[in-house]
């Protein structure tokens, strides 16, 4: 991949206890612990020694992750969430767009490097990072900027798409934590 500037990930506000997300956002929201839980095992993974067969499951685990949940999220953010938001957080928009596109890269260079039999390290060193960058991000900037910037009637609409969209893919509304990658 190329070279591009460091993300900026804003930190929590001093005191702060937790994020409230509306109604709308929880579903979203509680994908990304399952992500974050993924961003770390392949960080973990890019340490390990080569060889190490926790690589390789720490792989296999987030492209189940990826099929499963992550391209349907990517969407879903994609056509509900960054229309709404053009219009007074276009840099946002732009920012998220991007990461979905460098992700989506990502992953098929793993799901390649899998097949191959290739060193899977790089990879999960350039993409655990960007995981977990990108949904400190939506939660700590993005989504609070759609809560207060969006009406109540058109984030119950949104919420109300998404929840169309999830059924529609078969998806629960409350998604079961992740799995630890086998061993």
């Amino acid at each position: 991949m190329s070279e591009r500037p460091p993300r900026v990930v804003p930190a929590l506000a001093p005191g702060t206890r937790g994020l409230r997300r509306d109604p709308a956002l929880v579903a979203l929201s509680r994908e990304h612990h399952g992500v974050l839980v993924r961003a770390l095992d392949l960080k973990r993974a890019a340490q390990r020694p080569a060889g190490d067969p926790a690589v390789v499951a720490a792989a296999r685990a987030f492209l189940a992750t990826w099929e499963a949940e992550m391209r349907g999220h990517f969407a879903d953010e994609e056509q509900e969430l960054l229309p709404a938001a053009r219009g007074f957080d276009p840099e946002g928009v732009r920012r998220i767009a991007d990461e979905h596109r460098e992700m989506e890269a990502l992953a098929a260079s793993l799901a390649t490097a899998l097949v191959r039999g290739d060193d899977l390290r790089p990879v999960c060193a350039e993409l655990g990072p960007l995981l977990d960058d990108h949904v400190r991000y939506e939660e700590r900037a993005f989504y609070e900027t759609l809560q207060r910037h969006l009406g109540a009637e058109q984030l119950a609409r949104i919420g109300q798409a998404l929840e169309a969209r999830r059924a529609e893919r078969g998806v629960s509304a409350c998604p079961a934590p992740p799995s630890p990658p086998a061993r």
